[in-house]
């Protein structure tokens, strides 16, 4: 945890306890009545802040000292933005002079520790990139900053988006730079993917919405454990410059407390940018409004297919699937009576080769080297004179912080000796896996059913549309029921 002097003071003096999630500190003498900062939307802080009610630096504030309350448990945020409350002042004062510039005016927003931002470390959790700093600042921060939002802090992720560890020795939300995360609802509960800290920062109430990023499921999973609402969109939107590591089929996504919000959120992360080639794939000159998109009679005769083959994921297996079987099927009834048509057996054409082919063995190693390599060369302060995989490899291991050999370094050295990217195996790995996704996955699935959307529980559902780098919005569907087991992983993380 990184806190400047006076955030650190201003906790100490002020000897704040957790008032439930309300607000503890205020700019004028009486308080209104609070209303939750977990859960709450956007557009509520945004009506709060004209109103006066509190100011953009009392959130802030706020967000701090219940940072400080729960993190050491959680260890969900890594390092708070030294200029937050002087930012916060700014747009303050300039809410006052010439009104809000945005929906995000004035809202603090955690980024998770692979998305560069100015001011802050960016290391994807390793010690490797302590003190390094990017030539420019990511896209997608540069337009959160345009629509004046505060970049708060950082949030913990599994090291490298689990990127260093074979997968029986990867620790999910592990990170040497900071420590273990844990979800919210169990002891110790473990989060299933790299994005750990952007979900349990948003499940805890430690920012208004968060951002993460997705190659498969790094979004989704964590997102379901934490009972959020997130969006990974498709690759194409939102800029990956300078977000570590920028994968092909990678997104950079919201995760919120409401399906409103995601959109919010989105509407200004994406757009144009001279600095990821992918954007001009967009087919917009700006940007549409995908908050409009938002209203209870979106499904009216939409058709949402339910790809039955698809709950035979051998990775999805899961000891509560009857209770989560319950929840879906309660769900697509809801969507039902809300004006869709459930269509059954809208299955995956090629799901039997997903498992057995396994394409991304032989992709995703070549173009993990790529892309790395790629990101050290946008390194203005490279303190390691980290410049490749080979570098990454001896500044982990004797490196007391990377605690190797406990936590191995599997990855890193698969990725070493992999096929060079431009070789004829990794183009057929490449083409083997968009065709599983698309075509032999979801594109076909749709196709052949003539529906709009495929739904699933989110346990299961990330692998096919990773591959093809398509969009997937994972939103709450209950708790399971009340006396379920908790068990214990072999490292000691909890799942449910």
């Amino acid at each position: 945890m990184i806190f400047t002097p006076e955030e650190t003071r201003y906790i100490l003096q002020k000897n704040v306890t957790d008032q439930a999630f309300g607000f503890g500190f205020w700019s004028h003498p009486t308080p209104p009545s609070y209303h939750p900062i977990r859960g709450s939307s956007i557009e509520t802080f945004q009506k709060c802040l004209a109103n006066g009610s509190y100011t953009s630096e009392d959130l802030v504030r706020t967000f701090l000292v219940r940072i400080a309350e729960v993190n050491d448990r959680t260890h969900a945020v890594v390092e708070i933005n030294p200029d937050a409350l002087g930012i916060a002042r700014a747009l303050d004062r300039e809410r006052e002079v010439s009104g809000p510039k945005s929906l995000l005016h004035g809202i603090p927003i955690l980024v998770k520790d692979s998305i560069s931002a100015h001011g802050m470390n960016n290391t994807a959790g390793s010690y490797c990139l302590a003190g390094a700093k990017t030539k420019n600042e990511a896209s997608m921060t540069v337009r959160l900053r345009q629509a004046r939002a505060i970049i708060l802090e950082k949030s913990n992720m599994s090291q490298w988006d689990n990127g260093r560890s074979s997968a029986d020795n990867a620790s999910n939300g592990w990170s040497s730079w900071g420590g273990q995360a844990y979800g919210v609802y169990t002891l110790q509960q473990d989060l299933c993917r790299s994005s750990s800290g952007s979900a349990t920062a948003m499940a805890m109430g430690l920012a208004v919405a968060t951002i993460g990023v997705e190659t498969v499921g790094s979004i989704t999973y964590p997102a379901m454990e934490s009972n959020i609402v997130s969006i990974k969109p498709t690759a194409e939107p939102v800029a990956k410059d300078n977000v570590i590591v920028a994968k092909s089929r990678r997104a950079v996504g919201p995760m919120t407390s409401t399906i409103k919000d995601t959109a919010i959120l989105l509407t200004f992360m994406a757009g144009k940018s001279k600095l990821d080639t992918v954007t001009k794939l967009v087919p917009f000159k700006k940007m549409p409004d995908y908050a409009k998109s938002c209203n209870r009679n979106a499904l009216r005769n939409a058709r949402i297919g339910i790809p039955r083959n698809g709950l035979n994921n051998p990775i999805g297996v899961n000891i509560n699937m009857a209770a989560i079987m319950k929840a879906f099927g309660d769900a697509a009834l809801l969507m039902q009576k809300n004006g869709a048509t459930i269509v059954e057996n809208a299955n995956y054409p090629a799901y039997d080769d997903v498992y057995s082919k396994a394409p991304q063995a032989i992709y995703g190693p070549s173009e993990y080297g790529l892309d790395i390599a790629k990101f050290f060369k946008e390194l203005s302060i490279n303190p390691k004179n980290i410049h490749s995989i080979k570098d990454m490899i001896e500044c982990t291991k004797p490196n007391p912080l990377e605690e190797y050999p406990s936590h191995n370094i599997a990855v890193f050295e698969n990725v070493e000796k992999a096929l060079r990217f431009n070789s004829p195996e990794v183009a057929a790995a490449s083409k083997q896996m968009k065709y599983l996704g698309a075509e032999g996955g979801i594109d076909g699935a749709l196709e052949a059913v003539t529906a709009d959307a495929l739904i699933l529980p989110s346990v299961i559902c990330s692998d096919i549309p990773g591959f093809a780098g398509h969009l997937t919005i994972t939103v709450p569907m209950g708790f399971l029921p009340p006396g379920t087991p908790v068990t214990k992983k072999s490292e000691g993380r909890s799942d449910r």
